[in-house]
């Protein structure tokens, strides 16, 4: 079931928390490879809201976020400059049954 996206509230709100956030994943000029999807893909898992730093000219970076949101499944909540804000619900965790 693929969830609706977000509103522009909910970017607003999204791009509000993560102006604390400092970069976690940093794409260099070899650009996206299976390591540093791999990367975000673990980073979204965990954060689920991530900023990811690019060395790229605009068209590349643009060309980046696309392809990241297409292999991911994350939103692109929004960015400045060289870096970009990316959003993806969590995983639900297994709670154990209370006895």
């Amino acid at each position: 079931m693929e969830k609706p996206p977000l509103t522009s509230a909910e970017k607003k709100k999204l791009r509000g928390m993560a102006q604390r956030l400092k970069p976690l994943v940093h794409i260099g000029k070899h650009g996206l490879t299976e390591s540093v999807l791999a990367e975000i893909e673990t980073a979204l898992t965990k954060n689920g809201l991530i900023k990811i730093r690019f060395e790229r000219d605009r068209a590349g970076i643009q060309t980046l976020c696309s392809e990241i949101t297409e292999k991911t499944g994350a939103e692109l909540v929004g960015g400045v400059g060289k870096t970009a804000v990316f959003f993806r619900d969590m995983p639900e965790e297994e709670t154990e049954p209370a006895e």
